[in-house]
């Protein structure tokens, strides 16, 4: 056990009345480093598997650059990023997890830029319980520029989204301006992503524009490689209304799904078209389409989903509760790693995330609610480093024999 000054002072920032002044973002277990007034400058000051807490508060969007980190809000605590989250060029071995955050940049000018970035990562992205909304570019920029996208993802080979809101920026009211397409709500090149129990939407399309509203975002657009999606909703975004000045039409409906040059498997996965439907106007426009194809393979299955939950940030030498959702009559083995994975497994469908050779430990039979919860006791973390990190996933097997990866979810477990 680690006795860490951190712990005291973030139980005296709870009681003193001047609590504002702890407000900033400080690296656990490092309170010699103080606390930075952005996240950006803590991530600087940060090296290789620190843990960055974040106040409530506003704060500019950051950079990760090949460097692994967690950043993740306080317990109970709104963050909110106003910029762009951006990971890039994580090597094989590193990782970045991303709890908690509501991201979304300020209006820009020029092209709206993106909630969620991430380019060129062979290294892990995780991202659990955030909300990525799209940038809106500025009212004077160049004519016709859309929304910005929720999610950015290029040449990234192993990210996982859980339990996130991933929001293509709609456009509002532009008075008798030029038409403005609601940004996409996730955009995916030659990467590989899994969504589990996430919302991706397109956003609305302009508002009172002339001589139309504009055109919803898709809500997802995959171009190579592929997508895997369990117990999500993709949605696209509605058109937008026309101008109420004269007899104008709305906007199109965005596209549900968006593919080429690439798979998505979809597991209890509802995918929707944007409606062409807006206010102020003479014409309605044309809903889009529910899934586009080009050279793409699209499974869809409606086989019920596992998940598991749990907190973000618990002690060492402390008891952490284990929600497990499932079906009634399943039997559920757990899984734990501390150095998680990243692999698409067809006949368990999931992406495993615990490394071979597996240990499965029996937990429980799902009852009749559809739940099961487990308590699981963590040890005494011996050792300098201040934090470490869990994750956690189920092998389920149902009364028909028939196995099923449940989403994963990390836990990151403070040396206190």
């Amino acid at each position: 056990m680690q006795l860490t000054v951190h712990s005291m002072l973030r139980a005296l920032a709870l009681t003193s009345l001047s609590a504002p002044a702890w407000a900033g973002v400080s690296v656990l277990g490092k309170p010699q480093l103080g606390v930075f007034p952005t996240v950006q400058g803590a991530v600087d000051a940060a090296v290789d598997g620190d843990v960055l807490l974040v106040s409530a508060g506003f704060y500019p969007g950051f950079t990760i650059t090949n460097e692994s980190l967690t950043v993740m809000a306080e317990s109970g605590a709104e963050v909110n990023i106003q910029g762009t989250c951006t990971v890039r060029d994580l090597s094989f071995a590193r990782r970045v997890q991303l709890f908690e955050l509501n991201v979304a940049p300020a209006t820009s000018f020029g092209a709206a830029r993106p909630a969620l970035e991430l380019l060129d990562n062979v290294g892990q992205v995780r991202a659990q319980g955030c909300t990525f909304t799209g940038g809106r570019p500025a009212s004077s920029s160049a004519v016709g520029l859309p929304g910005g996208p929720g999610a950015e993802i290029a040449r990234s080979q192993r990210v996982t989204l859980t339990r996130c809101m991933v929001f293509g920026c709609t456009m509002g009211f532009w008075s008798g301006e030029a038409p403005r397409a609601g940004g996409d709500g996730a955009r995916s090149l030659d990467s590989a992503v899994a969504f589990y129990d996430c919302i991706v939407r397109g956003g609305v399309g302009s508002e009172e524009s002339s001589p139309a509203g504009g055109v919803g975002g898709a809500g997802m657009r995959v171009d190579g490689w592929g997508v895997f999606a369990a117990s999500s909703a993709i949605r696209g975004g509605k058109g937008g209304g026309g101008d109420y000045n004269g007899c104008t039409a709305a906007g199109n409906g965005g596209d549900g799904l968006v593919i080429s040059e690439a798979q998505a498997q979809l597991f209890g996965t509802t995918i929707d078209a944007g409606l062409g439907t807006g206010y102020f106007s003479c014409f309605p426009g044309v809903s889009g389409a529910r899934t586009v194809t080009s050279n793409a393979v699209l499974n869809e299955s409606s086989v019920y989903h596992r998940s598991i939950a749990a907190p973000a940030l618990v002690s060492d030498q402390s008891t952490v509760t284990l929600n497990i959702q499932g079906k009634p009559g399943d039997t559920v083995y757990l899984l734990v790693t501390q150095r998680p994975t990243f692999l698409y497994k067809p006949a368990l469908s999931g992406v495993l995330a615990i490394p071979a050779p597996l240990a499965p430990l029996p937990v429980g039979v799902i009852g009749p609610s559809g739940t099961l919860s487990v308590p699981y006791a963590l040890p005494d973390l011996q050792g300098p480093q201040p934090s470490f990190l869990r994750v956690f996933q189920t092998l389920s097997v149902d009364v028909a024999a028939r196995s099923f990866l449940s989403s994963s979810i990390a836990v990151v477990v403070e040396n206190t």
